[in-house]
């Protein structure tokens, strides 16, 4: 364990010199050092992680095995060798995660049986929440340059306590290239060829400027721009309507980052604009494909203080402006055209009590605002809520605590958040976790509330609808077998009261929200990690039944009582990558995805149509060499669906959408060049 014996200036920005990790809370960054590209080759042990160190699930620093969550945790260099091209390539080789379809083509997360599309889980990217303010959702597919990516850190599982209402099931914690590193010059390239269509393209530059003459001073930028499609493959609807999906299914990501640090203050931005594109809606193929556009801009302003040696003191303030759902045109029946802008100003203090104790305490006071930018009740466009109103603001202060003990006997890790909302009032969440090692085996015990708090739109569009709760256990044991030898395996059981449950009617194009009955799933998931000299393997397995009273006829299969709408019961995935040359590098990847169900909506009689998806498997292969012709040079090719699986992604509650194919097979070529004076030095 890493004992805290005191905040000694500079101590946290050491622990964090092993890992460029940013979590909510993260610490503004330390003097420049050598690029994580280097520092992850040279210093790391075999194993990846034993002197990692994350907040990702805790207000205290902690190595990564110790955090007080159960933790996936991804390199810049397994991310790389494995030739993903976006989040859900990395998501499918995490336990308990698959995906589903929903309104207007968007696809999002589902975890541990559990529809998380809608404010269930948060992506949070550089520590900026990306989860969008009217429907609390995120986009996946083609979302996120990978090539800019140093580190993902998954918590499967709650992280209310520390993020709030729209991490209730689980938080991506996404890191990218920032101030952190020496001066540096990337640039990237992906070309991608589905089997009718192009595929994926992409340009990503990226910079960063230390300067000597001023030390602690340095700036970043990068920018990137790409095209993609979500598939090629042929959809049929639940009328038997048919569409291609190739060059009706854009996915075209624009990128800007930004960002100074001088000693202890930072400020960075990210402007993202998402156009996309889809030949259904909401249940029935179109005639020509809808455009929605998500468009958002974050900034954030964070600075340290240190009274003495025990004490540290954080402020950060937060900007995010967003546009999501957007169809600028009047005439669609889909015109959608709302703002929302996000005012937050967090302050964390952190003491190092005893010398084995930490308390962390601090405010989180947020003020959103939405706003109508054309008329009402034209296409789905509406005012917000009942009374007419062009525009809405809501308050929202909330309080945290957390102790962090180390002692002889176990880790105790305790925390709580109190929120106050205007609109619809307080929620509270407990947590508790202990952690204790015996020689090579660790554990870890975890009980966890968590809320979803709703968002603006599900206020405006719902009748008195309130936070849902959730209730979460966890257990997890962890066998280090040896160096770079690793098995872990956990058991959880999720209960969710009064979750808010999206309608649409078709016949009069209105949506609603409401709280409704009680959901849970219980199961258990493996992860089993080799590495040597010659490279890696990964494998991971997740299984899951629904639990307790599950009464939402939603996410009701009928006649099949053992899984949820949409969602696979069993998961099983494995990675490797080979080092044919200290160079070269092979890289499978294998998901087997069981079978899951799509479910149309009911008719006259009650009855719904019920379709299986069988159990499928998708393979892909990745093949990265480094320092080609000169160093810096990277050289990367892979095929993705190598059998030409017809893999789809079902709608996880019975809205009407039918199976969407994704994954379809693509080849892709990868260029990037790094130039690192520092890296090229004696």
């Amino acid at each position: 364990m890493v004992r805290r014996h005191r905040l000694r200036p500079g101590l946290l920005s050491l622990l964090l010199c092993a890992s460029p990790a940013l979590a909510q809370w993260e610490e503004p960054a330390p003097p420049p050092e050598p690029a994580p590209e280097a520092r992850a080759q040279e210093e790391l042990p075999l194993d990846g992680e034993s002197d990692v160190h994350s907040q990702v699930a805790s207000f205290a620093i902690t190595r990564l095995r110790d955090s007080p969550a159960v933790v996936t945790s991804l390199t810049a260099e397994e991310i790389r060798d494995s030739g993903a091209r976006d989040l859900m390539d990395v998501l499918l080789q995490v336990p308990g995660f698959f995906f589903g379809v929903d309104t207007q083509g968007t696809v999002g997360p589902g975890f541990r049986g559990l529809w998380g599309y809608e404010g269930k889980v948060l992506l949070v990217v550089d520590g900026k929440e990306l989860n969008e303010q009217l429907y609390s959702t995120m986009q996946l597919g083609n979302e996120l340059p990978v090539e800019l990516i140093e580190r993902i850190e998954v918590v499967r599982g709650p992280g209310s306590v520390i993020y709030g209402g729209n991490a209730e099931l689980a938080v991506i914690n996404v890191i990218t290239r920032g101030v952190q590193g020496s001066s540096d010059l990337m640039v990237s390239g992906t070309y991608g060829q589905l089997e009718s269509v192009n595929g994926r393209r992409s340009l990503t530059l990226s910079g960063r400027k230390v300067f000597e003459s001023a030390p602690g001073l340095s700036v970043f930028a990068s920018a990137s721009l790409g095209q993609g499609q979500r598939s090629d493959g042929r959809f049929e609807d639940f009328f038997g309507n048919t569409a291609q999906l190739g060059g009706n299914t854009k996915l075209d990501p624009t990128t800007v980052q930004a960002g100074v640090g001088y000693r202890d203050l930072q400020l960075s931005v990210l402007y993202q604009r998402f156009a996309t594109s889809a030949i259904v809606a909401f249940d029935e193929v179109l005639d020509a494909p809808a455009a929605t556009d998500f468009e958002s801009f974050h900034a954030e302003l964070s600075n340290r203080f240190r009274p003495s040696e025990r004490i540290e003191i954080i402020p950060r303030f937060n900007l995010t402006l967003a546009e999501p759902f957007r169809d600028t045109d009047q005439g669609s029946e889909f015109y959608y055209e709302k703002r929302v802008m996000r005012l937050r100003g967090r302050t964390m203090a952190r003491w190092a009590a005893l010398d084995y104790l930490q308390l962390t305490g601090g405010v989180d006071v947020a003020s959103d605002q939405g706003r109508l930018e054309g008329p009402a009740d034209v296409g789905l466009q509406t005012a917000f809520g009942a009374d007419g109103a062009t525009s809405v603001s809501y308050l929202n202060v909330a309080g945290f605590v957390e102790a962090f003990s180390e002692n002889p006997i176990a880790t105790v890790v305790a925390g709580a958040r109190y929120e106050n909302h205007s609109a619809f009032g307080s929620s509270f969440v407990p947590r508790l976790v202990l952690l204790r090692a015996f020689g090579p085996f660790s554990g870890k015990a975890l009980f966890s509330r968590a809320f979803r708090a709703p968002g603006i739109e599900n206020i405006s569009l719902g009748a008195d609808v309130k936070p849902e709760r959730t209730t979460v256990y966890e257990l997890e044991g962890t066998l280090r077998l040896g160096e770079g030898h690793a098995l872990s395996a956990n058991a959880f059981d999720v209960g969710i009261s009064d979750p808010i449950i999206y309608s649409y009617d078709a016949v009069a194009n209105e949506e609603a929200y409401r709280n409704l009955g009680r959901l849970g799933s219980r199961g258990v998931e493996f992860d089993y990690h080799l590495k040597g000299s010659w490279g890696r393997v990964a494998l991971s397995y997740s299984f899951y039944a629904p639990s307790g009273r599950n009464d939402v006829a939603d996410y009701q299969v009928p006649g099949h009582s053992n899984a949820f709408t949409g969602m696979p019961t069993h998961k099983a995935s494995l990675s490797g990558s080979l080092k044919l040359k200290p160079w070269l590098t092979v890289n499978p990847t294998a998901v087997l995805v069981g079978r899951r169900f799509a479910v149309d909506v009911p008719d006259d009689q009650g009855r719904s149509a019920v379709e299986e998806l069988p159990t499928q498997v998708l393979l892909n292969l990745y093949v990265r060499a480094r320092d080609v012709l000169t160093p810096g040079l990277e050289v990367g090719a892979g095929v993705y669906n190598i059998l030409g699986t017809n893999f789809r992604i079902a709608q996880p509650y019975n809205g009407g959408h039918a199976p969407l194919p994704v994954f379809s097979r693509e080849f892709l070529v990868r260029l990037s060049y790094l130039f690192d004076p520092a890296l090229s030095e004696p």
